[in-house]
């Protein structure tokens, strides 16, 4: 772990009503660090997803991005600082082609202005050419330039998955958050996805932080893994730590009383 966090959490807490989905979580993430977020159904993973990107705003604690407070920033305004995320259940822009889900990422980063778009100056023909250069780019890394033309909703589920994450990576994010990104893939995929999540990091050299229930994606991938369980961090470590833990084992599996 690096000694600057690019991102960190600090005991952020979501209560709703009197139910405390997140009591407290806190984590550090360097800039190029590859850590998971693991724990049994309904215990808040997808919670604090939802508070470090801005979907939710934390009762209580901070959010820190480079040292600097999120919290209270719109969904867009944190994309732009420099966060993005996939979602457990894929939402792409199912009607529109798989090149222009890329396009329409980098959109708030073109640098032309109304006048530009109205009357399609040069300044405008050089930037949308520059964003569809770096979509193709993106395309031909996840192997789908082939299919830039496709409507996304005609992509077999393992390649909507990858696009999804084609597209975050178009936002030219720092930190990048993967809430459950083998959901609904089989064993092969698993492992290509895996070894896809690995290389994104080193390549882009990003930080990723990732949910996930696929155990041997997670023990393989991440470099730090944080347990919770009821919304309360149980335990934090290395991977070969986290599955000699009692807490984590019984958080999973529940103790053997009757």
């Amino acid at each position: 772990m690096t000694d600057a966090p690019i991102l960190e959490t600090k005991n952020i807490t979501m209560k709703f009503g009197g139910l405390v989905a997140v009591s407290n979580f806190s984590l550090k993430l360097g800039a190029t660090d590859l850590v998971g977020v693991i724990g049994p159904n309904g215990a808040g993973k997808t919670t604090i997803f939802n508070m470090i990107t801005g979907i939710y705003e934390p009762t209580e604690g901070q959010v820190l991005l480079k040292g600097k407070s999120i919290v209270g920033m719109q969904v867009a305004h944190i994309t732009q600082q420099g966060i993005c995320r996939t979602f457990q259940n894929i939402r792409l822009f199912k009607d529109l082609s798989v090149i222009d889900n890329i396009r329409l990422a980098g959109h708030f980063r073109m640098e032309y202005g109304l006048f530009a778009s109205i009357f399609r100056t040069k300044k405008f023909h050089s930037e949308e050419k520059r964003l569809e250069d770096e979509a193709m780019a993106l395309l031909k890394i996840f192997k789908l330039d082939g299919k830039r033309d496709h409507l996304a909703k005609n992509l077999p589920y393992g390649e909507q998955r990858r696009l999804e994450i084609a597209r975050a990576l178009g936002t030219k994010p720092q930190v990048l958050l993967l809430d459950e990104p083998a959901a609904g893939m089989n064993p092969n995929e698993t492992k290509e996805l895996t070894e896809l999540i690995r290389w994104v990091r080193d390549h882009f050299q990003i930080a990723i932080l990732l949910i996930e229930h696929d155990m041997k994606l997670v023990m393989e991938v991440c470099e730090k893994i944080y347990v919770v369980d009821h919304g309360e961090l149980i335990a934090e470590g290395a991977p070969k730590d986290i599955q000699n833990n009692p807490k984590v084992v019984e958080a999973y599996l529940g103790t053997q009383d009757e």
